[in-house]
């Protein structure tokens, strides 16, 4: 067993457009910054995280943080379609319903209306700037 510090994993995020995440996370989904910190290059290379020092922005999610990476020559935007790695971040919450709609009229874009699935009340995707889901869940 590896000796856990938290039982929580956080996430990064390398944006290609990091101004359109940090309006989509913190502005739109609500999320609060926790920190910001200069990642120097000599850090960022020698532990492989990234090619060059970056810029982070780190958002609170409940216990999680959603770590955003502001980098000089950025990565293009991925797709929504259907590919291998990460697809997407799930967020629990109370009806999602209301969550969507609120949501909607914030800007965000969704792929459906919030449908019923065998292990939830509802669930709902929408979609980040760089393509990756967003799935709201009610249990």
């Amino acid at each position: 067993m590896l000796p856990w510090l938290r039982p929580v994993v956080d996430v990064a995020l390398v944006c290609s457009d990091f101004d359109a995440s940090l309006r989509f996370y913190r502005d739109q989904l609500g999320l609060e910054v926790a920190l910001e910190v200069e990642i120097p290059a000599e850090v960022a290379q020698g532990a492989g995280l990234a090619p060059r020092g970056f810029r982070q922005v780190r958002l609170r999610a409940g216990e999680t943080l959603i770590k955003l990476m502001e980098i000089a020559d950025p990565p293009p935007p991925r797709s929504a379609e259907f590919a291998a790695g990460v697809r997407w971040l799930t967020f629990l919450m109370e009806d999602v319903p209301a969550v969507y709609e609120e949501l909607k009229t914030c800007g965000v874009r969704f792929l459906s209306e919030p449908v019923s699935a065998p292990d939830a009340r509802w669930v709902v995707c929408a979609v980040d700037p760089d393509g990756l889901l967003i799935e709201l869940v009610e249990p």
